[in-house]
Protein backbone atom coordinates (compact mmCIF):
# COMPACT_ATOMS: atom_id res chain seq x y z
CA UNK A 1 0.00 0.00 0.00
CA UNK A 2 1.30 3.44 -0.89
CA UNK A 3 2.00 5.63 2.15
CA UNK A 4 2.60 9.30 2.89
CA UNK A 5 4.58 10.91 5.70
CA UNK A 6 2.31 12.59 8.22
CA UNK A 7 3.36 13.48 11.75
CA UNK A 8 1.73 15.59 14.41
CA UNK A 9 3.66 16.98 17.34
CA UNK A 10 1.75 19.40 19.49
CA UNK A 11 0.81 20.13 23.07
CA UNK A 12 -2.66 18.63 23.55
CA UNK A 13 -4.94 20.29 26.12
CA UNK A 14 -6.03 18.06 29.01
CA UNK A 15 -9.72 18.84 29.40
CA UNK A 16 -10.43 16.51 32.34
CA UNK A 17 -8.93 14.20 34.94
CA UNK A 18 -11.09 11.47 36.45
CA UNK A 19 -11.12 8.21 38.36
CA UNK A 20 -12.78 6.18 35.58
CA UNK A 21 -12.95 6.87 31.85
CA UNK A 22 -15.41 4.83 29.79
CA UNK A 23 -15.00 4.95 26.01
CA UNK A 24 -18.19 4.06 24.14
CA UNK A 25 -21.81 4.73 25.08
CA UNK A 26 -23.69 1.62 24.02
CA UNK A 27 -25.45 -0.91 26.25
CA UNK A 28 -22.19 -1.95 27.91
CA UNK A 29 -20.72 1.54 28.15
CA UNK A 30 -23.66 3.33 29.72
CA UNK A 31 -24.07 0.51 32.27
CA UNK A 32 -20.35 0.64 33.11
CA UNK A 33 -20.43 4.39 33.61
CA UNK A 34 -23.59 4.41 35.72
CA UNK A 35 -22.39 1.59 37.97
CA UNK A 36 -18.93 3.13 38.43
CA UNK A 37 -20.50 6.44 39.43
CA UNK A 38 -22.99 4.80 41.78
CA UNK A 39 -20.14 2.97 43.46
CA UNK A 40 -18.47 6.28 44.24
CA UNK A 41 -15.99 6.81 41.39
CA UNK A 42 -15.70 10.08 39.51
CA UNK A 43 -16.68 8.92 36.02
CA UNK A 44 -16.53 10.27 32.47
CA UNK A 45 -18.20 8.60 29.49
CA UNK A 46 -16.89 9.63 26.05
CA UNK A 47 -18.65 8.74 22.81
CA UNK A 48 -17.99 9.57 19.17
CA UNK A 49 -21.66 10.29 18.46
CA UNK A 50 -23.97 13.04 19.64
CA UNK A 51 -26.05 10.76 21.86
CA UNK A 52 -25.74 7.47 23.67
CA UNK A 53 -27.08 4.18 22.39
CA UNK A 54 -24.31 2.61 20.35
CA UNK A 55 -25.59 -0.22 18.18
CA UNK A 56 -28.93 -0.06 20.00
CA UNK A 57 -29.61 3.37 18.56
CA UNK A 58 -27.39 3.85 15.54
CA UNK A 59 -27.95 0.39 14.07
CA UNK A 60 -31.69 0.43 14.91
CA UNK A 61 -31.69 -2.80 16.93
CA UNK A 62 -35.05 -4.20 18.08
CA UNK A 63 -36.29 -6.07 19.99
CA UNK A 64 -34.28 -6.96 23.09
CA UNK A 65 -33.26 -10.59 22.78
CA UNK A 66 -34.38 -12.77 25.73
CA UNK A 67 -31.75 -13.67 28.33
CA UNK A 68 -34.30 -15.15 30.71
CA UNK A 69 -34.36 -17.79 33.43
CA UNK A 70 -37.08 -19.79 35.16
CA UNK A 71 -36.03 -22.24 37.90
CA UNK A 72 -39.19 -24.32 37.36
CA UNK A 73 -38.53 -24.63 33.62
CA UNK A 74 -41.81 -22.94 32.64
CA UNK A 75 -41.10 -20.31 30.02
CA UNK A 76 -44.07 -18.17 31.01
CA UNK A 77 -42.48 -17.80 34.47
CA UNK A 78 -39.08 -16.72 33.12
CA UNK A 79 -37.55 -13.42 34.17
CA UNK A 80 -34.45 -11.59 32.89
CA UNK A 81 -31.11 -12.68 34.29
CA UNK A 82 -29.89 -9.11 33.89
CA UNK A 83 -30.20 -6.35 36.44
CA UNK A 84 -30.30 -3.91 37.96
CA UNK A 85 -29.26 -1.57 35.14
CA UNK A 86 -30.85 -3.48 32.27
CA UNK A 87 -34.20 -3.42 34.06
CA UNK A 88 -33.80 0.25 35.00
CA UNK A 89 -33.04 1.03 31.35
CA UNK A 90 -36.27 -0.70 30.30
CA UNK A 91 -38.25 1.18 32.95
CA UNK A 92 -36.80 4.50 31.77
CA UNK A 93 -37.81 3.69 28.21
CA UNK A 94 -41.34 2.86 29.37
CA UNK A 95 -41.55 6.27 31.05
CA UNK A 96 -41.16 7.91 27.63
CA UNK A 97 -44.34 6.22 26.40
CA UNK A 98 -47.96 7.35 26.86
CA UNK A 99 -49.68 5.90 29.97
CA UNK A 100 -51.71 3.11 28.30
CA UNK A 101 -48.78 1.80 26.28
CA UNK A 102 -46.52 2.13 29.30
CA UNK A 103 -48.83 -0.11 31.32
CA UNK A 104 -48.91 -2.67 28.50
CA UNK A 105 -45.12 -2.84 28.47
CA UNK A 106 -44.71 -3.04 32.23
CA UNK A 107 -47.30 -5.80 32.55
CA UNK A 108 -46.24 -7.78 29.48
CA UNK A 109 -44.56 -11.10 30.17
CA UNK A 110 -44.83 -12.53 26.66
CA UNK A 111 -41.59 -13.60 25.02
CA UNK A 112 -40.58 -10.85 22.56
CA UNK A 113 -43.71 -8.95 23.57
CA UNK A 114 -44.12 -5.20 23.84
CA UNK A 115 -41.86 -5.12 26.88
CA UNK A 116 -38.91 -6.00 24.60
CA UNK A 117 -39.52 -3.46 21.84
CA UNK A 118 -36.79 -0.87 21.37
CA UNK A 119 -37.23 2.65 20.04
CA UNK A 120 -33.73 3.84 19.16
CA UNK A 121 -34.54 7.40 20.21
CA UNK A 122 -36.12 6.44 23.51
CA UNK A 123 -33.24 4.07 24.23
CA UNK A 124 -30.74 6.91 23.86
CA UNK A 125 -32.80 9.28 26.01
CA UNK A 126 -33.16 6.68 28.76
CA UNK A 127 -29.43 5.95 28.81
CA UNK A 128 -28.61 9.64 29.03
CA UNK A 129 -31.03 10.21 31.91
CA UNK A 130 -29.58 7.30 33.90
CA UNK A 131 -26.07 8.66 33.38
CA UNK A 132 -27.08 12.18 34.37
CA UNK A 133 -28.92 11.01 37.48
CA UNK A 134 -25.85 9.02 38.55
CA UNK A 135 -23.47 11.95 38.13
CA UNK A 136 -21.66 10.68 35.03
CA UNK A 137 -20.00 13.42 32.98
CA UNK A 138 -20.80 12.94 29.28
CA UNK A 139 -18.46 13.92 26.45
CA UNK A 140 -20.14 13.77 23.04
CA UNK A 141 -18.41 13.96 19.65
CA UNK A 142 -15.17 12.63 21.17
CA UNK A 143 -13.53 10.09 18.84
CA UNK A 144 -10.70 8.06 20.35
CA UNK A 145 -7.46 8.17 18.36
CA UNK A 146 -4.60 7.35 20.76
CA UNK A 147 -3.81 6.30 24.31
CA UNK A 148 -1.02 7.39 26.61
CA UNK A 149 0.84 4.58 28.37
CA UNK A 150 3.32 4.28 31.20
CA UNK A 151 4.60 0.71 31.26
CA UNK A 152 1.62 -1.63 31.72
CA UNK A 153 -0.76 1.17 32.63
CA UNK A 154 -2.79 3.56 30.50
CA UNK A 155 -2.56 7.12 31.79
CA UNK A 156 -4.76 8.97 29.32
CA UNK A 157 -6.76 8.89 26.12
CA UNK A 158 -6.49 11.32 23.21
CA UNK A 159 -9.62 12.22 21.27
CA UNK A 160 -10.34 14.04 18.05
CA UNK A 161 -12.97 16.76 18.53
CA UNK A 162 -14.33 19.70 16.55
CA UNK A 163 -11.73 21.86 18.33
CA UNK A 164 -8.82 19.52 17.54
CA UNK A 165 -7.12 16.99 19.79
CA UNK A 166 -8.06 16.81 23.47
CA UNK A 167 -6.84 14.48 26.23
CA UNK A 168 -8.56 12.94 29.26
CA UNK A 169 -6.46 11.49 32.09
CA UNK A 170 -7.78 8.72 34.32
CA UNK A 171 -6.75 6.08 36.83
CA UNK A 172 -8.86 3.24 35.42
CA UNK A 173 -10.19 2.76 31.88
CA UNK A 174 -13.13 0.82 30.44
CA UNK A 175 -13.26 -0.08 26.75
CA UNK A 176 -16.91 -0.12 25.70
CA UNK A 177 -16.22 0.74 22.07
CA UNK A 178 -17.68 -2.53 20.78
CA UNK A 179 -14.64 -3.18 18.60
CA UNK A 180 -12.01 -3.05 21.36
CA UNK A 181 -10.57 0.20 19.98
CA UNK A 182 -9.14 1.45 23.27
CA UNK A 183 -7.61 -1.91 24.12
CA UNK A 184 -5.96 -2.29 20.72
CA UNK A 185 -4.65 1.28 20.83
CA UNK A 186 -3.03 0.32 24.15
CA UNK A 187 -1.37 -2.74 22.55
CA UNK A 188 -3.67 -5.50 23.80
CA UNK A 189 -3.85 -8.82 22.00
CA UNK A 190 -7.12 -10.01 20.53
CA UNK A 191 -8.93 -12.69 18.52
CA UNK A 192 -11.26 -12.25 15.58
CA UNK A 193 -13.78 -14.55 13.97
CA UNK A 194 -13.99 -18.32 14.03
CA UNK A 195 -11.00 -20.60 14.52
CA UNK A 196 -11.24 -22.21 11.11
CA UNK A 197 -11.20 -19.15 8.86
CA UNK A 198 -11.04 -16.09 11.16
CA UNK A 199 -14.38 -14.93 9.75
CA UNK A 200 -16.74 -12.79 11.80
CA UNK A 201 -20.51 -12.93 11.70
CA UNK A 202 -22.00 -10.82 8.89
CA UNK A 203 -23.24 -7.25 9.25
CA UNK A 204 -26.92 -6.29 8.93
CA UNK A 205 -28.75 -3.06 8.18
CA UNK A 206 -32.04 -2.94 10.11
CA UNK A 207 -35.01 -0.80 9.12
CA UNK A 208 -38.70 -0.20 9.82
CA UNK A 209 -41.65 0.23 7.47
CA UNK A 210 -44.88 2.03 8.34
CA UNK A 211 -48.38 2.05 6.79
CA UNK A 212 -48.32 -1.75 6.79
CA UNK A 213 -51.06 -4.28 7.55
CA UNK A 214 -48.95 -7.17 8.90
CA UNK A 215 -52.03 -9.39 9.33
CA UNK A 216 -52.96 -9.30 5.64
CA UNK A 217 -50.53 -12.11 4.81
CA UNK A 218 -49.38 -14.99 7.01
CA UNK A 219 -45.76 -15.34 8.03
CA UNK A 220 -45.57 -18.62 6.16
CA UNK A 221 -46.84 -17.04 2.96
CA UNK A 222 -44.51 -14.05 3.26
CA UNK A 223 -41.58 -16.42 3.69
CA UNK A 224 -42.66 -18.45 0.67
CA UNK A 225 -42.91 -15.30 -1.44
CA UNK A 226 -39.50 -14.17 -0.16
CA UNK A 227 -37.84 -17.43 -1.19
CA UNK A 228 -39.59 -17.24 -4.56
CA UNK A 229 -38.31 -13.69 -5.10
CA UNK A 230 -34.79 -14.72 -4.21
CA UNK A 231 -34.94 -17.62 -6.65
CA UNK A 232 -36.11 -15.29 -9.42
CA UNK A 233 -33.30 -12.81 -8.70
CA UNK A 234 -35.70 -10.06 -7.62
CA UNK A 235 -33.96 -9.92 -4.23
CA UNK A 236 -30.20 -10.43 -4.06
CA UNK A 237 -29.34 -11.41 -0.51
CA UNK A 238 -28.00 -14.58 1.07
CA UNK A 239 -30.28 -14.13 4.09
CA UNK A 240 -32.41 -17.25 4.38
CA UNK A 241 -35.37 -15.66 6.15
CA UNK A 242 -37.24 -12.38 6.21
CA UNK A 243 -36.88 -11.77 9.94
CA UNK A 244 -39.30 -9.13 11.23
CA UNK A 245 -40.86 -7.96 14.48
CA UNK A 246 -43.75 -5.82 15.64
CA UNK A 247 -43.48 -2.31 17.03
CA UNK A 248 -45.44 -0.01 19.36
CA UNK A 249 -47.50 1.19 16.40
CA UNK A 250 -49.60 -1.58 14.88
CA UNK A 251 -48.81 -0.49 11.30
CA UNK A 252 -45.02 -0.46 11.79
CA UNK A 253 -42.85 -3.53 11.18
CA UNK A 254 -39.16 -3.86 12.10
CA UNK A 255 -36.93 -5.79 9.66
CA UNK A 256 -33.69 -7.57 10.47
CA UNK A 257 -33.49 -9.06 6.99
CA UNK A 258 -30.32 -7.98 5.19
CA UNK A 259 -26.98 -9.78 5.28
CA UNK A 260 -23.64 -8.37 4.17
CA UNK A 261 -20.90 -10.99 3.88
CA UNK A 262 -17.25 -10.80 2.86
CA UNK A 263 -16.67 -7.38 4.46
CA UNK A 264 -14.60 -6.60 7.54
CA UNK A 265 -16.15 -4.22 10.07
CA UNK A 266 -12.63 -2.98 10.87
CA UNK A 267 -11.46 -2.18 7.33
CA UNK A 268 -12.66 1.38 6.56
CA UNK A 269 -13.07 0.77 2.83
CA UNK A 270 -14.88 -2.55 3.29
CA UNK A 271 -17.14 -1.13 5.99
CA UNK A 272 -18.02 1.77 3.70
CA UNK A 273 -18.97 -0.72 0.98
CA UNK A 274 -20.98 -2.70 3.54
CA UNK A 275 -23.09 0.39 4.29
CA UNK A 276 -23.90 0.74 0.58
CA UNK A 277 -24.63 -2.97 0.23
CA UNK A 278 -26.96 -3.02 3.22
CA UNK A 279 -29.00 -0.13 1.84
CA UNK A 280 -29.07 -1.71 -1.63
CA UNK A 281 -30.60 -4.86 -0.14
CA UNK A 282 -33.05 -2.77 1.86
CA UNK A 283 -34.27 -0.95 -1.26
CA UNK A 284 -34.79 -4.26 -3.05
CA UNK A 285 -36.78 -5.69 -0.15
CA UNK A 286 -38.96 -2.59 0.19
CA UNK A 287 -39.76 -2.47 -3.54
CA UNK A 288 -40.54 -6.20 -3.60
CA UNK A 289 -42.81 -5.96 -0.54
CA UNK A 290 -44.84 -3.14 -2.08
CA UNK A 291 -45.20 -4.98 -5.38
CA UNK A 292 -45.76 -8.54 -4.21
CA UNK A 293 -46.88 -8.94 -0.59
CA UNK A 294 -50.47 -8.21 0.56
CA UNK A 295 -50.57 -5.57 3.29
CA UNK A 296 -47.41 -3.78 2.13
CA UNK A 297 -48.81 -1.94 -0.91
CA UNK A 298 -48.59 1.46 0.82
CA UNK A 299 -45.47 0.74 2.89
CA UNK A 300 -43.27 3.70 3.70
CA UNK A 301 -39.74 3.77 5.08
CA UNK A 302 -40.27 4.71 8.72
CA UNK A 303 -36.60 4.66 9.75
CA UNK A 304 -33.37 2.77 9.21
CA UNK A 305 -30.08 2.29 10.98
CA UNK A 306 -27.79 5.25 10.46
CA UNK A 307 -25.00 2.67 10.62
CA UNK A 308 -24.90 -0.96 9.62
CA UNK A 309 -25.14 -3.32 12.58
CA UNK A 310 -21.95 -5.18 13.55
CA UNK A 311 -22.41 -8.49 15.35
CA UNK A 312 -18.77 -9.36 15.85
CA UNK A 313 -15.26 -7.97 15.51
CA UNK A 314 -12.37 -8.12 17.97
CA UNK A 315 -12.42 -10.08 21.22
CA UNK A 316 -9.80 -8.74 23.63
CA UNK A 317 -7.48 -11.22 25.34
CA UNK A 318 -8.26 -11.30 29.05
CA UNK A 319 -7.00 -12.89 32.25
CA UNK A 320 -9.60 -15.65 31.75
CA UNK A 321 -11.12 -17.18 28.64
CA UNK A 322 -14.38 -19.02 28.00
CA UNK A 323 -14.66 -21.62 25.24
CA UNK A 324 -17.76 -23.39 23.97
CA UNK A 325 -17.38 -25.95 26.78
CA UNK A 326 -18.69 -23.30 29.20
CA UNK A 327 -21.98 -23.20 27.30
CA UNK A 328 -22.19 -26.99 26.99
CA UNK A 329 -21.36 -27.58 30.68
CA UNK A 330 -23.46 -24.66 32.02
CA UNK A 331 -20.30 -23.46 33.75
CA UNK A 332 -20.32 -21.82 37.19
CA UNK A 333 -17.59 -19.67 38.75
CA UNK A 334 -17.08 -18.28 42.29
CA UNK A 335 -16.16 -14.90 40.75
CA UNK A 336 -18.97 -14.82 38.17
CA UNK A 337 -20.02 -11.31 37.16
CA UNK A 338 -22.86 -12.16 34.73
CA UNK A 339 -25.11 -15.03 33.64
CA UNK A 340 -26.27 -15.95 30.16
CA UNK A 341 -29.08 -18.11 28.80
CA UNK A 342 -29.25 -16.70 25.26
CA UNK A 343 -28.51 -19.30 22.54
CA UNK A 344 -25.34 -19.60 20.54
CA UNK A 345 -26.66 -17.62 17.57
CA UNK A 346 -24.23 -17.62 14.61
CA UNK A 347 -25.24 -16.09 11.27
CA UNK A 348 -23.27 -17.58 8.39
CA UNK A 349 -20.27 -15.48 7.38
CA UNK A 350 -20.15 -17.01 3.89
CA UNK A 351 -23.77 -17.31 2.76
CA UNK A 352 -27.13 -18.63 3.86
CA UNK A 353 -27.91 -20.23 7.20
CA UNK A 354 -27.97 -19.47 10.93
CA UNK A 355 -26.70 -21.87 13.60
CA UNK A 356 -28.78 -21.88 16.78
CA UNK A 357 -27.81 -23.90 19.85
CA UNK A 358 -30.23 -23.26 22.70
CA UNK A 359 -30.43 -24.32 26.33
CA UNK A 360 -33.40 -24.85 28.60
CA UNK A 361 -35.06 -21.88 30.24
CA UNK A 362 -33.99 -23.33 33.62
CA UNK A 363 -30.29 -23.29 32.63
CA UNK A 364 -27.52 -20.71 32.22
CA UNK A 365 -23.75 -20.39 32.21
CA UNK A 366 -21.66 -17.80 34.04
CA UNK A 367 -18.93 -15.40 32.96
CA UNK A 368 -15.96 -15.13 35.35
CA UNK A 369 -14.40 -11.81 36.27
CA UNK A 370 -11.15 -12.51 34.39
CA UNK A 371 -12.98 -12.37 31.04
CA UNK A 372 -13.49 -8.61 31.42
CA UNK A 373 -9.94 -7.83 32.61
CA UNK A 374 -7.39 -7.09 29.87
CA UNK A 375 -4.37 -9.40 30.05
CA UNK A 376 -1.87 -6.95 28.59
CA UNK A 377 -2.73 -3.74 30.47
CA UNK A 378 -3.14 -3.52 34.24
CA UNK A 379 -5.82 -0.84 34.53
CA UNK A 380 -8.14 -1.71 31.65
CA UNK A 381 -11.53 -3.42 31.78
CA UNK A 382 -13.72 -4.49 28.85
CA UNK A 383 -17.47 -3.85 28.70
CA UNK A 384 -20.06 -5.12 26.23
CA UNK A 385 -19.38 -7.65 23.51
CA UNK A 386 -15.56 -7.79 22.94
CA UNK A 387 -14.74 -9.72 26.13
CA UNK A 388 -12.32 -12.65 26.35
CA UNK A 389 -14.43 -15.51 24.99
CA UNK A 390 -14.50 -17.77 21.95
CA UNK A 391 -16.42 -17.14 18.73
CA UNK A 392 -19.21 -19.45 19.93
CA UNK A 393 -19.54 -17.94 23.41
CA UNK A 394 -19.46 -14.45 21.91
CA UNK A 395 -22.47 -15.49 19.80
CA UNK A 396 -24.37 -15.99 23.06
CA UNK A 397 -23.15 -12.99 25.08
CA UNK A 398 -23.19 -10.34 22.33
CA UNK A 399 -26.83 -9.24 22.71
CA UNK A 400 -27.96 -6.22 24.72
CA UNK A 401 -29.13 -7.68 28.08
CA UNK A 402 -25.88 -9.53 28.90
CA UNK A 403 -23.92 -6.61 27.44
CA UNK A 404 -25.52 -4.44 30.15
CA UNK A 405 -24.59 -6.92 32.87
CA UNK A 406 -21.02 -7.19 31.61
CA UNK A 407 -20.83 -3.40 31.50
CA UNK A 408 -22.13 -2.90 35.02
CA UNK A 409 -19.58 -5.46 36.24
CA UNK A 410 -16.76 -3.49 34.61
CA UNK A 411 -18.06 -0.32 36.26
CA UNK A 412 -18.24 -1.94 39.70
CA UNK A 413 -14.73 -3.34 39.30
CA UNK A 414 -13.37 0.02 38.17
CA UNK A 415 -14.84 1.78 41.20
CA UNK A 416 -13.60 -0.95 43.53
CA UNK A 417 -10.09 -0.60 42.12
CA UNK A 418 -10.20 3.14 42.83
CA UNK A 419 -11.47 2.58 46.36
CA UNK A 420 -8.80 -0.02 47.12
CA UNK A 421 -6.04 1.96 45.36
CA UNK A 422 -5.10 -0.92 43.10
CA UNK A 423 -5.53 -1.97 39.49
CA UNK A 424 -8.43 -4.14 38.22
CA UNK A 425 -6.02 -6.97 37.42
CA UNK A 426 -5.20 -7.29 41.13
CA UNK A 427 -8.76 -7.33 42.42
CA UNK A 428 -10.34 -10.48 43.80
CA UNK A 429 -13.19 -11.24 41.40
CA UNK A 430 -15.22 -12.61 44.30
CA UNK A 431 -15.17 -9.13 45.86
CA UNK A 432 -16.44 -7.68 42.57
CA UNK A 433 -19.25 -10.24 42.59
CA UNK A 434 -20.18 -9.30 46.17
CA UNK A 435 -20.25 -5.62 45.18
CA UNK A 436 -22.56 -6.42 42.25
CA UNK A 437 -24.92 -8.47 44.41
CA UNK A 438 -25.09 -5.63 46.94
CA UNK A 439 -26.06 -3.31 44.06
CA UNK A 440 -28.85 -5.60 42.87
CA UNK A 441 -27.20 -7.89 40.31
CA UNK A 442 -28.90 -11.26 39.85
CA UNK A 443 -25.98 -13.46 40.88
CA UNK A 444 -27.26 -15.25 43.97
Amino acid sequence: MKTVDFQIQEQIPVIAETDVLVVGGGAGGFAAAVMAARCGAKTILADQHGSLGGTTSYAEISPMMPNDYSPDGIREHAEPLDGPLYMEWLQKMYCCLPPDLRRDCINAQRRNGKNRIVSKDIAALAMEELCQESGVRLLYHFMLIRVLRDGRRITGAVFHTKAGFRAVLARTFIDASGDGNLAVAAGCGFEMGDREHGLCQPMTLCFKLSHVNPDACSREEVQRLFEEAKGAGVIDTCREDLLRFGYYDEDVVHFNATRVIGKSPLDPLERSLAEEEGRRQMRQIVEWLRASVPGYEQARIHSMGSEIGVRESRRIRGMAYLDVDAFRDRARFPDAIARCNYPIDIHSATGSGTKIVAMGVNEFFEIPYGCIVAADVDNLLIAGRPISVSHEIHASTRVMPPACSIGQAAGAAAALSIREKTDPCRLDGRAVRRELIARGAKLN
